[in-house]
């Protein structure tokens, strides 16, 4: 929800977070940079829809308000610590 510090602790070391159709991005520290790239550009008006839990998984489904940027979150956990992200994400249409 646009709140980096919160979500960071219970990101694992060595976490991979592939956004599909764009790139795979490996580890805390990138994940970290990433964070600090998007919080520059502004918060964002995320409002989740749907968040599915599993357990090994859990899933979060919504959208941007402000740029009608739909997305999907799929998280892999594994000891309290999100382990694998894989973020798929389309843009609105006219």
């Amino acid at each position: 929800m646009g709140d980096p510090a919160r979500a960071l602790e219970l990101i694992s070391e060595d976490v991979a977070w592939h956004i599909v159709g764009d790139r795979t991005i490996d580890g805390l520290e990138a994940v970290k940079a990433m964070c600090e790239e998007a919080a520059s550009q502004g918060k964002p008006n995320f409002q989740n829809v749907r968040v599915i839990k599993a357990k090994n998984h859990a899933i979060v489904e919504g959208a941007d308000l402000d740029t009608d940027m739909h997305y999907c979150d799929i998280y892999t956990v594994e000891h309290d610590q999100i382990t694998e992200i894989t973020s798929y994400s389309l843009a609105g249409l006219e």
